[in-house]
C-alpha cells in the first residue's frame, strides 16, 4: 500500500539523518516507530506526510508519487501539537477542519459526535480554544481530523496528552481503524500502551531502519523508545 525507497535525508549536509532506508507498509498494519530522541522519527513522519521535501522516491498503491496530492487526499497527520485556532471554539475550530478538507457534512457530524462523546467533550465546543488544556486540545483535533475518513495515519506522540480513559479510547479508535483497512504509523514514548496495540515495529538506529520483532521491541523498549 506504501513504501519508501532508498530515503536520504539530512538537515545538514555532512549530518545525514537517514542512509538510504527503505520500507513497505501494509492496510491493517499498525507500526510503531520508535528510536532514541533526535533519531529523526518526526520527521519520517513528515516526509511521508509531504510536509517536508527528501531525496527519495514514496509509492501508494503500487503507483510512484509524482505530486504530493496523489496521497494527501487519503491521508490524515496528527502532530504533537494540534493545528487549532486559540480565538475560536471548539466547534468553529471542528467547523474549519470539516471545510478545509471538504468532508462531508452529514458524514463529518456522524463520526465528529460520536468522537467527542466518546472524549465527553460536548460540554467544551462552545468555549474558546485558548481556555483548553493540551489534552482537550488533543481530543478535539483527533476528533476532527479522523472523522474524515482517510486509509493512511500518521501520528506523532497522540496518546501522551490524554488520561487513561482517553488513552483507551484513542486506541480502541486506532484498532477499529486498522481493522477497517487503514495502515497506521505513530509515535509514542509510552511502552506498554504502544506494545499492546502495534502490530509491527520499526526502529531507527544510526541513520539506518530495522523491523524488530514483537519480543525483541518488548525487551529493548525498557532501554529507550
Amino acid at each position: 500500500m506504501l513504501a519508501v525507497r532508498n530515503l536520504n535525508f539530512g538537515y545538514e549536509k555532512d549530518k545525514p539523518l537517514f542512509k538510504g532506508i527503505s520500507f513497505e507498509a501494509h492496510e491493517g498494519d499498525i507500526i510503531w516507530l520508535r528510536g532514541p530522541n533526535g533519531c529523526g522519527k518526526t520527521t519520517l513522519l513528515r516526509i511521508i506526510a509531504q510536509l517536508i521535501e527528501a531525496d527519495c522516491e514514496i509509492y501508494y498503491e503500487g503507483r510512484k508519487l509524482t505530486d504530493g496530492g496523489q496521497i494527501l487526499s487519503q491521508l490524515s497527520y496528527i502532530p504533537v501539537e494540534p493545528y487549532l485556532f486559540d480565538y475560536l471554539t471548539g466547534q468553529e475550530n471542528a467547523n474549519f477542519i470539516r471545510a478545509l478538507f471538504d468532508i462531508p457534512e452529514e458524514q463529518f457530524n456522524q463520526e465528529f459526535g460520536r468522537m467527542i462523546d466518546g472524549f465527553q467533550m460536548n460540554h467544551a465546543l462552545k468555549q474558546f480554544v485558548q481556555e483548553y488544556s493540551l489534552g482537550m486540545r488533543h481530543k478535539l483535533y483527533w476528533s476532527s481530523v479522523l472523522a474524515r475518513k482517510t486509509s493512511v495515519i500518521l501520528l506523532d506522540e497522540p496518546f501522551s496528552s490524554f488520561d487513561p480513559e482517553a488513552q483507551a479510547m484513542a486506541s480502541q479508535m486506532l484498532t477499529d481503524r486498522a481493522k477497517a483497512g487503514a495502515l497506521i504509523i505513530f509515535i509514542s514514548h509510552l511502552k506498554d500502551l504502544s506494545r499492546e496495540i502495534a502490530t509491527r515495529t520499526l526502529e531507527i538506529q544510526n541513520g539506518l531502519l530495522y523491523e524488530s520483532s514483537k519480543e525483541y521491541a518488548k525487551k529493548e523498549a525498557e532501554n529507550y523508545v
